[in-house]
C-alpha cells in the first residue's frame, strides 16, 4: 500500500473524523479513534490540527470546499439554492458536534476565532456575495456593500435553530427566513413586481 500524504492524507482524516461524529458523537470521538479509521496515527493528527475540536471544526468546514454558486437569474431561487445546499450539506450533522464546539470555545479564543471565521467568511458565505452583487447587477436589490452580517443573516439563523432546537430547518424554514427576513432587508425587488412596475403608467402621463 502506497504511502499517503498532503491532500490525499488530509482527505482521509476527515472523513475519519465524520464517521467518527457520526457514530460516537461529539463528546466520545477520540484522536486515537479518528486515526484508527484513517490507517494512521495520533502523531499525524497532532502534526495538523493542535486538538481534536480543530480538527472537527475542520471536518465542518470541508463540507463547503466547493459550493457552486446559482444563478437562475432570480435572487429569492437564488439564496434558497444556497439554503439548501446547506441544508444538504450539515443535514446529518449531529446537534452534539456544533453545541460540543461553541462550548469548547469558551475556553479556546482561537478556537473561537476560527469558528467565527468559519461562520463569516466560508466559501457558503463568499457565494453568497456573489449571489447578491449578481442580482444587485439585474437591478433587483440596491448595490453593496453589504455588511458581513448581512450576507451571513441567513446562515447564521438558520444555524442557531439548529442548535437550539435539534432540528435543521425545514424547506418552509429555509423559505420563511428568506422572504421574512433576508429579502426585505436587502430591498429586494422581484422580476414580477418589477415587470408591473414597468407596466405602470408615469406620473407625467397620468391625467
Amino acid at each position: 500500500m502506497s504511502r499517503r500524504r498532503g491532500a490525499e492524507l488530509e482527505d482521509a482524516i476527515l472523513d475519519a473524523a465524520r464517521e467518527e461524529l457520526a457514530e460516537r458523537g461529539y463528546a466520545k470521538s477520540t484522536m486515537s479513534g479518528i486515526a484508527n479509521r484513517a490507517g494512521t496515527n495520533k502523531a499525524v493528527l497532532y502534526r495538523r490540527w493542535s486538538s481534536l475540536p480543530e480538527l472537527l471544526l475542520d471536518t465542518l468546514r470541508s463540507r463547503f470546499a466547493n459550493v457552486p454558486v446559482p444563478d437562475t437569474g432570480d435572487l429569492r431561487d437564488d439564496v434558497l439554492d444556497l439554503l439548501r445546499q446547506a441544508q444538504t450539506n450539515l443535514g446529518d450533522t449531529r446537534r452534539d458536534t456544533v453545541s460540543g464546539l461553541i462550548a469548547d470555545t469558551v475556553h479556546d479564543p482561537r478556537l473561537a476565532q476560527r469558528l467565527r471565521d468559519l461562520i463569516a467568511d466560508s466559501t457558503l458565505s463568499d457565494a453568497m456575495s456573489t449571489v447578491l452583487e449578481r442580482a444587485a447587477e439585474r437591478g433587483q436589490i440596491p448595490p453593496g456593500p453589504w455588511p458581513r452580517r448581512v450576507i451571513t443573516l441567513p446562515i447564521s439563523l438558520l444555524r442557531d435553530d439548529f442548535v437550539v432546537f435539534g432540528i435543521w430547518p425545514s424547506d418552509a424554514d429555509l423559505a420563511a427566513v428568506t422572504d421574512e427576513v433576508f429579502l426585505p432587508l436587502l430591498g429586494y425587488a422581484s422580476p414580477s413586481s418589477a415587470v408591473r412596475n414597468s407596466d405602470r403608467p408615469s406620473s407625467e402621463h397620468r391625467g
